[in-house]
């Protein structure tokens, strides 16, 4: 396991856009953390990013990597179809994992990953990093401190208009497996809650190509009485981005870059998010690395991550079925 005292040497499988995500993140860190090797089946891929930022050794083969880079830790972010695939020989060469979200397409997929990390005793981390990104964490700090009273009702619209190109086209499920999850971990680590039934309906527009959702809505009900409400699209000439909480005494008011407390009494205070994207992403890695020095699970473990898989999986079943769907039926 990595040595806490040391730079650790990470392996990146999957050399596309959100590696680039991974190798600035890392870039910041140089003491903390450098990629030594690449890993992909585009050499074409692997040749740029490799180029870009300097990584020499790279891999057209999974165990090659893994036999010759002498890794502490991998990140995954291929394709979510292939999971399996990439994680699973990782786990098995005791090779601590940070995967890219979602962590699979479905949640019984999820399941047989994270069993199999347990039982090896490797650490597989999930890269939530909107908890930090977005002011998730902020949130649930004040939500903690009680003088907001409990929280009632969470409103979000994450609306725009977004044309992918790639395989992501090619899969069933878009929206919700692309973006949607993140608001999923968020909500979950906000309300420090689980949740208990999902309802969720969707559209396919001609605005933008993409699979079964391209624009959603999505209720939630957590187990401690919070009701959340989510409408994302990727089909939305009109942008919307707001997400509002409502408490017995109080709200917040979320965004990227902050975060507005509004009290009973009409006063409004601003709390600053020190987190941009690639800080809040080298911050999940980090605490991978941590964790696995201190063989503790990691904040955004596979065990932990199953929660906001669950979600996802609830409201795929919804859209299917047109009914409410209790997360006890997620197996």
């Amino acid at each position: 396991m990595p040595d806490p005292s040391s730079t650790c040497r990470v392996g990146i499988v999957g050399a596309g856009n959100i590696s680039r995500l991974h190798l600035e993140a890392m870039a910041r860190h140089p003491d903390r953390a450098r990629c030594v090797a690449l890993c992909d089946v585009d050499p074409g891929a692997l040749d740029a990013r490799g180029g870009e930022f300097g990584v020499r050794q790279t891999y057209l083969d999974l165990h090659e990597m893994i036999a010759e880079a002498d890794l502490d830790a991998a990140i995954v972010s291929t394709p979510t179809h292939v999971r399996s695939e990439v994680v699973l020989p990782l786990i098995e060469a005791n090779v601590p994992v940070l995967c890219e979200k979602p962590f699979a397409e479905t949640y019984a997929e999820a399941a047989r990953i994270e069993r199999a990390a347990r039982q090896a005793g490797v650490p597989v981390a999930v890269g939530q990093n909107f908890r930090r990104h977005f002011t998730f964490s902020i949130a649930r700090e004040l939500l903690a401190e009680g003088h907001l009273g409990r929280c009632r009702h969470v409103t979000q619209a994450a609306c725009r208009l977004r044309r992918d190109t790639g395989w992501r086209l090619e899969r069933p499920r878009y929206v919700m497996a692309v973006m949607s999850i993140h608001w999923f971990d968020g909500y979950r680590c906000m309300l420090a809650d689980e949740a208990e039934s999902v309802y969720c309906r969707a559209v396919n527009s001609a605005a933008t190509p993409g699979g079964d959702d391209t624009a959603v809505a999505v209720t939630i009900q957590f187990r401690g009485g919070a009701v959340v409400s989510l409408s994302e699209s990727f089909s939305s000439f009109a942008r919307a981005d707001c997400c509002c909480v409502d408490c017995d005494a109080g709200g917040l008011v979320l965004g990227y870059d902050h975060l507005e407390e509004v009290r009973a009494d009409g006063r409004r205070i601003r709390h600053e998010n020190p987190f941009d994207k690639p800080e809040a992403t080298f911050h999940v890695l980090d605490d991978l690395l941590a964790a696995a020095a201190a063989a503790r699970p990691s904040e955004t473990s596979a065990g932990d991550n199953l929660g906001s898989v669950r979600i996802m999986e609830a409201a795929y079943r919804s859209l299917a079925t047109g009914r409410a769907v209790g997360l006890e039926e997620i197996e």
